[in-house]
């Protein structure tokens, strides 16, 4: 399994980067040239030419302002979850460099130069692609959504994060562990989920010191003046994050975190032991279940765990697997039938078909083959997606995943 990335100029059609996931070599500069022929071709046409399949691949093209053409290639993955890659791609672009700077493109070669802080961003991008890679980190990484974990503590951290926002005079803030989200400020939640996902990733990556502070464009709020993204660790793998102006400096930020939460190491100590279960062990899990995923598609956050009553020796490709599975489950049929689609209802004129499309939404939809069965159900604006056993009967799917979705966000302490 693969997945390829290219982007090019949209007038002349220079390179600018190809980045890939899998093992496989990369794109000979006569593909890439003779894919990016065949979109120039259509556009002189007036055509746009958007996505294509083959028998082992789908192949996307998009074009943004004009200006750039991502062309995505992947296996073992639908037309629609690699064009939202391609656009996820295109935000983490405006996210350094912000939009400006794409449309002018005043020296290819300084934007070239300045697109390499992307590249980490972009590589764990492509791995949201269902291409089965479980050998894959990120494996569980959903398209468009940030990973949240579930502690009991949780309810405690976000006490002292509203302290440490006051301090630095921000509203945005937020804790990761591992780089998922603990907790955050209610302004942070509303920004977009693409925006909180590509700054958790932004977090992540390149940890060479304690701390970083880096300008960024946020795609959708602010594209064209940016914010500081200052990120300071705690303790290891727990990290905290803040959006903000010319004021404070990072030594003052880094001074409040400090004092903030000087008292709190017992809290992120035990809040960290949390993962890679996710969720914290009081709740009640069947036995049958191998894997749940919890969505909120309002905020665009999810939580998932691999096997919460397994055996934690058992192999990692194994567990692995269940993501893969549930992944595959979400992308080809929760989204399908629960989830409304969005893309409708960026234009206006689209309103009245978008109302008639939301009619059939549904609340439950469920998979059965010989090794497993996947069952999910939305209630409200949460979706619990679950792997079970196969000798779970069909029948009381739909009681366990019911029972066990009440149980995962009754808890308020855990700031789902």
């Amino acid at each position: 399994m693969s997945a390829h990335v290219v982007c090019v100029t949209s007038g002349g059609g220079l390179p600018i980067f190809s980045r890939k996931k899998g093992n496989t070599d990369s794109l000979p500069f006569s593909t890439i040239g003779s894919l990016n022929g065949v979109h120039m071709f259509g556009k002189s046409q007036k055509i746009t030419l958007q996505n294509t399949i083959t028998e082992d691949y789908s192949l996307a093209w998009k074009e943004y302002h004009e200006c750039l053409v991502l062309i995505g290639i992947s296996s073992g993955c639908t037309i629609e979850i690699l064009t939202k890659t391609l656009d996820s791609i295109f935000n983490a672009i405006v996210l350094i460099v912000g939009i400006e700077e794409i449309k002018s493109q005043r020296n290819i070669e300084r934007f070239k130069r300045e697109l390499r802080i992307c590249y980490p961003l972009i590589d764990r991008l492509l791995d949201s692609l269902d291409c089965g890679d479980s050998s894959s980190r990120h494996s569980s990484d959903l398209i468009g959504m940030v990973e949240t974990i579930l502690c009991p503590e949780n309810h405690l951290i976000q006490i002292v994060l509203d302290s440490f926002t006051e301090c630095v005079d921000s509203l945005f803030s937020c804790v990761l562990i591992h780089g998922k989200i603990a907790a955050a400020t209610n302004s942070w939640w509303s920004l977009h989920s693409e925006e909180i996902k590509l700054l958790a990733i932004l977090a992540q990556s390149e940890n060479t010191s304690s701390s970083k502070d880096i300008p960024v464009f946020l795609p959708y709020k602010s594209p064209t003046v940016a914010f500081r993204f200052v990120c300071c660790t705690l303790i290891p793998d727990i990290q905290l994050c803040c959006l903000c102006g010319p004021t404070p400096v990072l030594s003052e930020v880094e001074f409040s975190a400090t004092n903030c939460f000087k008292n709190s190491a017992d809290i992120l100590s035990s809040a960290i032991q949390c993962h890679p279960r996710n969720f914290h062990s009081t709740c009640h899990i069947d036995g049958g279940i191998l894997g749940l995923l919890l969505v909120n598609t309002t905020y665009g956050k999810y939580m998932i765990t691999r096997n919460p009553h397994q055996n934690s020796n058992k192999k990692n490709a194994s567990s692995s697997h269940r993501l893969d599975i549930l992944r595959t489950f979400f992308y080809q049929s929760v989204l399908t039938f629960l989830v409304p689609n969005e893309d409708s209802n960026e234009d206006g004129s689209n309103s009245e078909i978008s109302n008639k499309s939301d009619v059939n939404i549904g609340f439950e939809t469920y998979w059965c083959s010989e090794y497993h069965k996947c069952f999910a159900m939305k209630i409200g604006d949460n979706i619990l997606a679950v792997l079970f056993n196969s000798s779970i009967p069909t029948f009381a799917m739909r009681l366990i995943t019911e029972k066990t979705l009440k149980n995962l966000v009754s808890d308020k302490q855990i700031c789902w």
